[in-house]
C-alpha cells in the first residue's frame, strides 16, 4: 500500500497533532496557512485522565461544537492564539515550530493493516475500510483512521471507531454507495433517523433556538454504519491539491455584529461533504447590505456537514460576511455558520 508524499500532503482535516507540551489537537478544515495549523485542542495532559499512551494519560475537555473550541481557548498561552488576517477573528492555532508530534490518519491505517490488527478496534476499523473500499470501487490506501485509533490513545471497551476517506471523487462516491454497502456484509447496517436521538440532542443543547423537529429533516440524510452493533462515521477529507479555498485568497469582515435569519437557497452543494462546508446560491434580498444577496454558505458547524443538496430552501442563522478577494479586491457576501460571536444561535434548517 502507497501513501501520499508527507512533504506535498501538507496538514489535513481530522490529523491530530501533539505540541511540545503534549496537548492533543485536531487540525480544522483545509483553509490552512502555512506557519500555523488551524485545530482545536482536544486532549490535555492529565493523570486522571481516560485516555492513556505511552505511560501519559490525558482528559478530553472537547466535546463537539464551537463553545467547546472557545473553553479549549481559555486554556492556552497566547502564542495559541491568533487574530487570523483570512478570517478576521482570533482563533486558535498551532505555530509550526511548536509541534512535537503530526499523526496522519492514512499512515496509522496502513501501519495497521501492514502489522496486523493488535485489538478488536483495530481489526473492526480495517474489516469496515475493506468492504467500503469493494462496495465503492475506492483503493484501500484511500482510508484512514482518525480519533484516539490515529494516536494510538484508543481503549477497544470504549473507544469509537472513526474513519476518513481521502479525496473529492472517492468522498462522493462513497455517499452515493451508502445505501448498498450492507448487501455486501450482513453484519453491517445503516444507522437510522431513530439512532440520531442523542446527536440531536446535542446540537440542541448547544443551539437552544432550534428544536430536535427543526433539525429531523436534516438528519434523515445523514449516513454512518454499524458493524457488529458498534456505530461508525467516516469523515470525507480534501487532499490539499483540491481545497476550493487557498489560505488568504480571501479574507472575512463581518457585516453583522450577532447572526441574521434569512433563507438560502442552495445551487451548488459539490463541496458540502467537506470542512468547511461550502454552499453556493443565494439568500434573501438584505437590507443590512443594500438590498444585496449572499451567494456562499459557510459552514464550519461539523453536525451540518453534507446534509444540505442542491435545490434546497434553507432557513439559516448565521453571521453575514464581506469576502474580500486578494487578487483584485472584489467583494461577494456570504454566510458564515460556526463563529464564535454565533455560538449557540447558528444554524441551517431544512423548509
Amino acid at each position: 500500500m502507497t501513501i501520499d508524499n508527507p512533504l506535498e500532503r501538507g496538514f489535513l482535516d481530522r490529523d491530530v497533532i501533539s505540541d511540545r507540551d503534549g496537548r492533543i489537537w485536531t487540525i480544522l478544515g483545509h483553509i490552512q496557512p502555512k506557519k500555523r495549523v488551524i485545530a482545536f485542542l482536544k486532549y490535555v495532559p492529565d493523570e486522571s485522565g481516560q485516555w492513556s499512551r505511552r505511560g501519559a494519560r490525558f482528559r478530553r475537555i472537547f466535546w463537539g461544537g464551537v463553545q467547546s473550541v472557545i473553553n479549549g481557548m481559555t486554556r492556552l498561552p497566547s502564542e495559541y492564539l491568533y487574530d487570523d488576517p483570512h478570517f478576521g477573528t482570533v482563533i486558535p492555532s498551532v505555530p509550526i515550530q511548536n509541534i512535537a508530534e503530526h499523526y496522519r490518519p492514512e499512515v496509522r491505517f496502513k501501519e495497521i493493516t501492514d502489522l496486523g490488527a493488535r485489538d478488536p478496534l483495530e481489526e473492526k476499523a480495517v474489516k469496515l475500510a475493506e468492504v467500503l473500499s469493494d462496495s465503492a470501487g475506492i483503493r484501500l490506501e484511500s482510508f484512514g483512521v482518525a480519533g484516539s485509533l490515529a494516536w494510538r490513545a484508543h481503549d477497544p471497551n470504549r473507544s469509537d471507531i472513526n474513519l476518513c476517506i481521502y479525496g473529492f471523487d472517492n468522498s462522493w462516491r462513497l455517499q452515493e454507495a451508502y445505501e448498498q454497502i450492507p448487501e455486501v456484509d450482513d453484519r453491517i447496517s445503516l444507522r437510522e433517523n431513530r439512532n440520531w436521538l442523542a446527536a440531536k440532542s446535542r446540537i440542541v443543547s448547544r443551539v437552544p433556538t432550534v428544536g430536535i423537529e427543526d433539525i429531523h429533516p436534516l438528519f434523515e440524510r445523514r449516513r454512518a454504519l454499524y458493524l457488529a452493533n458498534q456505530c461508525i462515521g467516516v469523515t470525507p477529507i480534501l487532499r490539499t491539491h483540491e481545497a476550493p479555498i487557498h489560505y488568504m485568497s480571501e479574507r472575512y469582515e463581518d457585516v453583522s455584529s450577532e447572526p441574521i435569519r434569512t433563507i438560502f437557497n442552495v445551487h451548488d452543494a459539490s463541496y458540502g461533504l467537506f470542512l468547511p462546508s461550502l454552499y453556493l446560491g443565494e439568500s434573501d434580498r438584505l437590507d443590512s447590505i443594500d438590498g444585496q444577496s449572499a451567494s456562499r454558505l459557510m459552514l464550519y458547524e461539523g453536525a451540518f456537514r453534507g446534509l444540505a443538496k442542491v435545490g434546497d430552501r434553507l432557513e439559516v442563522a448565521a453571521t453575514l460576511q464581506r469576502v474580500v478577494k486578494s487578487s483584485d479586491e472584489s467583494t461577494f457576501y456570504q454566510l458564515m455558520v460556526g463563529t464564535k460571536t454565533g455560538a449557540g444561535s447558528e444554524y441551517i434548517r431544512l423548509l
